[in-house]
């Protein structure tokens, strides 16, 4: 049996921990510099363009591959907890052929919205699209394997290596003046990471049963629907800034959603952490365990995301203008609703996790509140846009995910009897001391120092809300 289906030896939850951190690290610098690099040397309208470009292959990206890597790290891994790695070798062969044939699909979709939408009336940027929809998406269910498959580590160095490779194609291309081909960079990248993990597992030897291969369809299916109406409707947001914006506000909202944009990948990578150790207890029928996992992961979550949100949101105003420049000095509006978004995906991947490896039926929750949030989030932002513009995307977007974040993470609370009361009074107090900062630096403050300040009394204020968040981490981390 190849790696790419076999269980391995389950790292510990701190390594497990510290190599996914590593890894959000990486594919977070990766998309930042990508940006920065667009942006710093062709303008506004440049890293608009290539932006939107980027955001419609991976809102397409997100239609089954996201769900395929999912439910990679939740039933090969469920599969090695139930000690059936025959059939965690089957289920890895259905999921890869099924993740081939969308993947190609979806590529050709991508290429002919790309076409439709922006009419550039050149045949490069479908092209490109498409090509990046397709090795993107391979990219996304090959991350999921690794992960079900404790392998970790080797896809943080491929992480490292493309993330390499990718900037330096990208440098190349901007001094040739090849500013036709800013997509290509990328797309070579995650296609070469999809290409060196793609899993080889050989010859089935344990037949997938039709009941499982219904319950991974059908994870799949909810799974994607949450995907592409959560973080989908980020990246769909940029496409529509580019419609309704002008070049440059699409270029500022392309800078926003950069710096917002590794952050709200860290939902997606810890969701791929923790869901197979939660799977695995899923499989041992170990309720005790998952609810501890899930109070752990709330906490700890809740703690160490909210001090790096907070702060970012209070020097979102210097943050732009430092990275990107005074032209792109609109951003410094956008993004923290951004980052305020951003952050209520992030809080709420324990609750999403536990809901789609618990029951059969707890996993719809998490796609229905998407579905809800999505609409609810386009229909504000049909109402906003005439008079906002590209601010109008934003608020939408933000609504959007109050519905869809914090939905699941009150029926975990609610299921399992969680004790959350006192961390949720001490979240929305620290919710509230940062928008009090940031109004007050905004209507009477100037320059990066009157920002500095405001930041460092966030994080004062922080680090004091959750002192009991951070004795309990230490305690688990020392144990």
């Amino acid at each position: 049996m190849s790696g790419a289906a076999s269980g391995g030896k389950q790292p510990s939850a701190a390594r497990r921990g510290v190599l996914s951190t590593g890894s959000v690290a990486v594919q977070g610098v990766f998309r930042f510099l990508y940006s920065l690099i667009i942006g710093r040397s062709l303008g506004p309208a440049a890293l608009g363009a290539a932006s939107s470009g980027i955001s419609l292959a991976q809102f397409l990206a997100l239609a089954f591959p996201a769900g395929a890597g999912a439910a990679a790290s939740t039933f090969i891994a469920r599969s090695h907890g139930a000690g059936t790695p025959e059939l965690a070798l089957s289920v890895t062969r259905l999921l890869s052929r099924l993740t081939l044939v969308t993947s190609a699909v979806l590529a050709v979709i991508a290429g002919v919205a790309s076409a439709v939408l922006f009419g550039t009336g050149s045949w490069t940027e479908p092209v490109l699209v498409a090509a990046l929809a397709f090795s993107l998406a391979t990219y996304t269910y090959v991350r999921g394997v690794y992960f079900a498959t404790a392998r970790i580590s080797r896809s943080l160095f491929w992480d490292i290596a493309t993330t390499v490779l990718g900037l330096g194609s990208l440098i190349a291309v901007i001094v040739l003046h090849w500013n036709a081909l800013l997509l290509l960079p990328l797309t070579f990248a995650y296609a070469l990471y999809a290409i060196v993990g793609w899993p080889r597992s050989g010859p089935a030897v344990a037949p997938v049963g039709r009941e499982l291969r219904n319950e991974i369809v059908s994870f799949i299916a909810w799974s994607s629907i949450s995907a592409l109406s959560t973080g989908g409707l980020l990246q769909l947001s940029m496409v529509i800034a580019r419609s309704v914006g002008t070049a440059e506000q699409s270029g500022e909202y392309a800078a926003a959603v950069s710096l917002a944009t590794p952050a709200s990948m860290i939902s997606s990578i810890l969701s791929l952490t923790i869901l197979p150790t939660m799977a695995h207890a899923v499989g041992r029928r170990d309720h005790d365990s998952l609810r501890r996992q899930t109070d752990m992961a709330m906490r700890g979550l809740t703690a160490v995301l909210g001090l790096a949100f907070g702060g970012l949101v209070v020097l979102s105003r210097p943050l732009v203008e430092i990275l990107f420049g005074q032209s792109f000095s609109g951003a410094g509006t956008i993004l923290p609703i951004l980052m305020a978004a951003s952050f209520v995906q992030s809080l709420n991947v324990a609750a999403v996790t536990v809901l789609l490896t618990w029951r059969r039926s707890t996993v719809r929750v998490p796609s229905l509140m998407s579905v809800a949030g999505a609409i609810v989030g386009l229909v504000v932002m049909a109402l906003l846009i005439p008079d906002l513009s590209v601010i109008g995307v934003a608020i939408g977007f933000l609504v959007s995910s109050l519905i869809s974040g914090l939905g699941p993470i009150v029926v975990v609370w609610k299921s399992f009897r969680m004790r959350w009361l006192g961390l949720a009074l001490r979240l929305v107090a620290g919710a509230i001391s940062v928008g009090v900062l940031v109004a007050v630096t905004r209507a009477f403050g100037q320059g990066l120092l009157v920002d500095v300040l405001a930041a460092l009394c966030f994080v004062l204020v922080w680090l004091v809300l959750m002192l009991p968040e951070w004795l309990l981490l230490r305690k688990q981390l020392s144990g």
